[in-house]
């Protein structure tokens, strides 16, 4: 009997199944927080301090008598949005890097190569510190500064996939079929 593809490829990564439905829930219930969130986020309650989970407040209230669960679900909104917008940016750059050190191989491989074991010699922590000490410390910096000194691993992953593809035969068909170098 043949299995189908979506039964084949869950079978075998069951680990990014069950994390894919984690950050699914997660986006969900981040995208829905307006109307999940049972109480303001920034409401202050000062006869609320300190709460236990109750009916009321499902995960109890911090110390200044805001509700967690609203704050969870609020804060998860931007933990994801930074997240994503960070992840986007790092692709991004080691797509394009990682392509371009793949396809065109020398000395252009050779300088992306090395720029990529520079970077990964810095503790990316004590990069993104350093910059924001120097930039205005918002959200957005965050996001690039995170995004630029994480594209690395991207850069490698795709430069040897990019090389793996280049030696395939169809690959080499085309160029003594006179196809042209970005065809």
């Amino acid at each position: 009997m043949v299995r189908s593809s979506l039964g084949l490829f869950i079978s075998r990564h069951g680990l990014f199944l069950i994390g894919a439905t984690i950050v699914g829930f997660m986006a969900l219930a981040a995208i829905l927080a307006p109307a999940l969130a049972p109480a303001d986020p920034t409401e202050l309650d000062v006869t609320s301090i300190l709460r236990p989970p109750g009916a009321d407040h499902l995960l109890g209230t911090d110390a200044l008598g805001r509700d967690v669960l609203s704050r969870l679900l609020f804060g998860a909104r931007v933990s994801l949005w930074v997240g994503f917008v960070a992840v986007g940016i790092s692709a991004a750059i080691g797509l394009v890097l990682g392509l371009v050190a793949g396809y065109t191989g020398g000395w252009v491989d050779e300088v992306i190569m090395r720029l990529v074991d520079i970077m990964l010699c810095f503790p990316s922590f004590f990069l993104i510190l350093a910059v924001i000490a120097f930039l205005e410390p918002s959200l957005t910096n965050i996001m690039i500064v995170i995004g630029l000194t994480s594209w690395m691993g991207v850069t490698r992953l795709v430069r040897a996939e990019t090389l793996t593809v280049r030696e395939r035969d169809y690959v080499k068909a085309m160029v003594l079929a006179g196809a042209g170098r970005f065809r």
